[in-house]
């Protein structure tokens, strides 16, 4: 779930001072050891005229740059801090070019070392490469209720006649037509495997994403579901494509749209690729616990953080202005352990997207699907945990008399379906595999199915 993530960061731009050595402008690079893999971490300092300015990259995580707060150099001693991630850096400089030094965040103290020497990416080998052994075609279809072109790809088999189709579904946040993540290509990498079984694949630019018009800033789910609805319609008049064996398949905050539409029997079937089972409100507050229990935050900080987020989630569902939203929770969080994350909780809080899932229940869904259901979950899952999730799905599903529910759970998968040490969203970019095989297989073997 790209962006159902518990914070966005803020970070303000400011200068730092030097006294030596004379010239440490360039690039530093450096790796922290999550445990089974390296997270690369850059530094890039540019100076102009006796000011000093600094950003830092984790190129692993994410291509945004965050401007430091402030830095400091005396003699052979620097420290780089960024207060709005609660980010502290400490090193010693030698005389090899080495920083020899380490961070502090939250209250965790980390080995750091940096050099002028870049670090390697990891290749990630399971995206195709062309020429496939299937039609790929560029096609663009209508909103017509919200008044927008929608971009995407369709693969087809070749031997395409009477083909069963899914739409693929994309998480929270803008996502293009591969949900490209950190260097992956997650949609990528399932609608070439699918397309290679015999299965026709459309995989669409989010509203406001690369070629797709409109505007994802001021989308809901409803909206989104809308789109999705509208990238089914347009199958239907394709006359390779068995009308009546649409499905979806949705990741993550995906398949709360794919649970919407199944609700409306818009899909022949339905497949959720991490799917929320509960509440968002329930979803966020399990999320936030387990990624800040897997970076060994105590759990009095947890708690007391939920509180404070669930009072602010309340208000960002009765406010009725940016305004108010920032008045509440400033009110809420000044003087609080968790005060400097006040600008983070409003730009987040401030989203129609994140105030629908707020609002999500899936139950008032779950009460009319009766279309088969797939939901898959790995067990290293930090931002939809697995066990709660799926077994709301399976018992709340059933509940309405549809026997063709399957969930499965993967031991080592997480949110992304690789096949991971920690969970941690820090460790997607550091892991070779894209998509897990046993995955891919037990997906194309339940459409192939049905």
């Amino acid at each position: 779930m790209k962006q159902l993530l518990i914070l966005s960061v803020l970070v303000l731009f400011s200068v730092f001072s030097c006294s030596y050595p004379s010239d440490i402008t360039g690039k530093w690079y450096g790796s922290i050891d999550m445990g089974g893999f390296n997270m690369r971490i850059v530094f890039d300092i540019k100076q102009s005229g006796y000011e000093y300015t600094a950003i830092m990259q984790s190129p692993d995580q994410t291509e945004e740059e965050i401007p430091v707060t402030a830095v400091t150099c005396e003699k052979n001693k620097l420290i780089i801090r960024i207060d709005n991630i609660d980010f502290l850096y400490k090193g010693t400089i030698g005389k090899d070019g080495i920083i020899k030094g380490s961070f502090t965040q939250m209250g965790q103290t980390q080995k750091l070392d940096l050099s002028h020497t870049e670090i390697a990416s990891v290749t990630h080998s399971q995206e195709p490469i062309p020429p496939f052994p299937y039609k790929v075609e560029n096609v663009t279809f209508e909103n017509k209720e919200a008044g927008i072109r929608l971009t995407g790809t369709l693969t087809l088999p070749k031997s395409s006649d009477n083909v069963t189709t899914v739409v693929l579904i994309s998480g929270s946040g803008p996502q293009n037509r591969d949900e490209e993540i950190m260097g992956h290509k997650p949609f990528l990498v399932l609608a070439d495997y699918l397309t290679r079984q015999g299965i026709a694949v459309l995989r669409f630019d989010d509203r406001g994403v690369g070629e797709s018009q409109g505007n994802y800033s001021e989308a809901t789910l409803a909206d989104f579901a809308a789109d999705v609805k509208a990238a089914v319609d347009y199958l239907k008049t394709r006359k390779e494509i068995n009308k009546d064996k649409i499905g979806l398949i949705g990741h993550s905050e995906g398949g709360c749209i794919a649970f919407m539409l199944a609700s409306q029997n818009v899909p022949a079937f339905i497949i959720t690729l991490a799917g929320v089972g509960v509440t968002g409100p329930e979803l966020l507050a399990m999320q936030r616990k387990a990624l800040f229990q897997a970076t060994a935050i105590p759990d009095e900080y947890i708690n007391q953080f939920n509180d404070y987020m669930a009072e602010a989630q309340q208000i960002a569902v009765k406010a009725k202005s940016v305004y108010e939203l920032r008045e509440g929770i400033t009110k809420i969080f000044t003087g609080t352990p968790v005060e400097k994350q006040i600008e983070p909780a409003i730009q987040q809080l401030s989203s129609p997207e994140i105030v629908s899932f707020l609002q999500y229940d899936p139950k008032e869904y779950f009460k009319n699907i009766q279309c088969p259901v797939f939901a898959l979950n790995g067990m290293r899952d930090l931002q939809v945990p697995s066990a709660e999730n799926l077994s709301a799905i399976l018992n709340d599903v059933t509940a309405n008399g549809n026997k063709n529910v399957r969930t499965k759970p993967y031991f080592n998968l997480n949110h992304l379906f690789q096949t991971a040490r920690t969970g941690l969203p820090s460790e997607y970019g550091a892991i070779e595999e894209t998509f897990n095989e046993e995955a891919l297989n037990d997906l194309s073997e339940w459409i192939k199915e049905r």
